[in-house]
């Protein structure tokens, strides 16, 4: 299994996950073939990857331990019971839909761990959870082949978290400069800012446009000591 579920397997806490949009089913296999939980959920909204997911599933006999279920996001998977809810692989913006149509979530009792892996709009997710309630307790970064990810572990309090909303936290997160993934992931996250700032100045917004290009010097200055 690659490292980029591996980073989303060490953040799950409890023994009964949900894998949302589980493609292969690799990663609830990986959990419970190796005792890192008990019963695992693979969800996928279409038929194909779940097919894929039950031969999988079958060719490693976890048939009593791993079961698929067809749903579009959330939709039909039951969270009485589930500890951690995974959903990695896919964009920013799906990710937060994904957990806005889920209204029973936040009632859950005790608050369900979530480990979310957004491919894009990182900062669009963080937005979004800061503002709903969610406060993210950890965030590891991983590189897996030529792109570096961020693998946030949060859930549901529903107070303002003890952190603030604030360009750096929105383009970097927890993420630490403590390990070489972290380091590459600022590094890049760096480039980013620097060339999301031109984009602002080409279309007046200034404000903006120096702060990004500020934070991108302060990182990559940091980065150069490290």
């Amino acid at each position: 299994m690659d490292k980029r579920l591996l980073t989303c397997a060490s953040l799950c806490v409890g023994r009964h996950i949900a894998d949302i949009g589980t493609d292969h089913g690799y990663l609830p296999c990986y959990m419970t073939a190796e005792g890192l939980c008990d019963t695992a959920l693979a969800c996928d909204t279409a038929p194909m990857p779940l097919d894929s997911a039950r031969k999988h599933i079958a060719e490693n006999g976890l048939g009593d331990r791993v079961r698929c279920i067809l749903s579009d996001g959330l939709e039909k998977v039951p969270l009485e019971g589930l500890s951690d809810i995974v959903i990695a692989g896919m964009g920013g913006e799906l990710i937060l839909r994904i957990l806005e149509s889920c209204t029973k979530l936040k009632n859950a009792v005790p608050p369900i761990n979530l480990v979310l892996q957004p491919m894009t709009k990182w900062d669009t997710l963080r937005s979004w959870l800061y503002e709903n309630g969610f406060t993210v307790t950890a965030e590891l970064p991983c590189i897996s082949g030529r792109f570096v990810y961020s693998v946030m572990q949060t859930h549901y309090t529903g107070e303002t978290p003890p952190y603030a909303c604030d360009l750096r936290y929105l383009y970097c997160g927890l993420v630490s400069p403590d390990s070489k993934d972290g380091r590459e992931y600022l590094l890049r996250q760096a480039k980013r800012l620097a060339a999301a700032s031109k984009g602002k100045a080409a279309s007046g917004d200034h404000e903006t446009a120096c702060a990004m290009q500020a934070l991108a010097a302060e990182l990559e200055t940091s980065l150069s000591h490290t």
